[in-house]
């Protein structure tokens, strides 16, 4: 970001736009406000709240993209800023990827465009943007930004306490620090107590959520119980798959479930995948009203219970994605399959990782791995 901006400063660089991609919660907007800061421009944003026709993009970003500023004149820049680049689309945003691709073309100022799923955006756009991947952040990375924020406020946390927060949070500083804040309101000391309480309370909520769902007889009453939820969309379907099942007594309402729970979980894998997370509502819809409007029959009663397969992938799905990452990179240099480097070829790399720095290294620059992945070669 910093090599590309500094083009901007001695003219204009190849590419006149940064896209900068990933999941929610990594740092993508505020890292675009950094920037800005950083160099002193003025920053213009537009977002998803913003109705983004042809027109109103070259009204608002087009004038900002093609003038000076008020105190530098024609030599001052301004950083426009695109967020959710990828939801630009339907009736109300006709033309608006037009007027992107003709913003590129014509700026004088530096662009940023933000996205979740780069994809989603047409490829004249891309070609012409500085791509930067924006992962999910470690959960060591995590806690030690809930510890600056509780010395910063005057708070005396437990490092357990912030550990188990930062893991709950699986790679999503803001949801981290949003539920820092819940826990830490009115307190100077937080333990891993009040974590565990905070988390009952949420498993409370499910509870109500699972008690009325399965009596919805509306669509639009269906979703409100699940958009009230403070859950993630994978959370909230392990539990509904764990729990609602057991409630139904005919066959076929259970087959109509188990068709509504299969679809969601297609949608929210795709969505993972695809980084496209505009998915998440089709899994919401089918997770809830699917579920709900699948029963003709009666119900029995079940003691409801936390998801008991969720609760182990749940904590091993960040170790388990770098063991994929990794040993699809020893499989692409080796010419074997995923499964063999796994198998074969992982064990032996951790050995190497642990015992000659040097030969790490040398590894670690051919298969271009990352910070996060040699960790996990070093852990085997």
């Amino acid at each position: 970001m910093l090599d590309w901006a500094e083009g901007w400063v001695k003219g204009k660089p190849k590419r006149p736009a940064l896209l900068l991609y990933g999941a929610a919660g990594t740092g993508k907007t505020i890292a675009a406000s950094a920037l800005a800061q950083e160099f002193g421009w003025d920053l213009i944003a537009l977002n998803a709240s913003d109705k983004r026709t042809f027109q109103v993009i070259q009204q608002v970003a087009g004038t900002a993209a093609t003038t000076g500023t008020l105190f530098a004149g024609t030599g001052g820049r301004r950083l426009i800023v695109l967020d959710e680049a990828d939801n630009v689309y339907g009736v109300a945003d006709r033309g608006g990827y037009r007027a992107i691709e003709e913003l590129l073309n014509e700026t004088r100022n530096p662009i940023v465009l933000i996205a979740n799923n780069q994809y989603a955006i047409p490829w004249k756009i891309r070609g012409a943007c500085l791509a930067i991947n924006f992962r999910r952040l470690t959960q060591d990375t995590i806690s030690g930004v809930l510890e600056n924020i509780c010395r910063a406020e005057g708070i005396k946390a437990e490092p357990q306490a912030l550990e188990s927060i930062a893991e709950g949070a699986r790679g999503d500083l803001r949801s981290a620090i949003n539920d820092l804040q819940t826990m830490a309101m009115g307190r100077k000391h937080l333990t891993v107590k009040d974590v565990v309480l905070y988390r009952r309370d949420r498993e409370a909520s499910i509870f109500d959520v699972l008690r009325q769902l399965m009596y919805s007889k509306k669509v639009n009453e269906a979703r409100e119980l699940l958009w009230a939820l403070d859950q993630a969309p994978d959370d909230a379907l392990a539990w509904i798959d764990e729990n609602i099942p057991r409630m139904l007594t005919e066959p076929a309402d259970l087959a109509r479930a188990y068709d509504a729970i299969s679809r969601a979980d297609t949608f929210l894998g795709r969505a993972r995948r695809r980084q496209a997370y505009g998915m998440w509502r089709y899994a919401s819809d089918l997770m809830s009203a699917g579920v709900a409007l699948s029963r003709e029959g009666a119900l029995k009663f079940v003691r409801f219970q936390p998801p008991s397969s969720g609760v182990y992938f749940g904590r091993t799905r960040a170790a388990r994605s770098l063991r994929d990452g990794v040993a699809k990179k020893v499989a692409a240099r080796c010419h074997t399959s995923s499964r063999v480097a796994r198998k074969h070829f992982l064990p032996y790399l951790g050995l190497i990782f642990k015992n000659d720095k040097n030969a790490a290294a040398r590894i670690t620059t051919e298969l271009e791995l990352s910070e996060e992945e040699e960790k996990y070669l070093k852990s085997i």
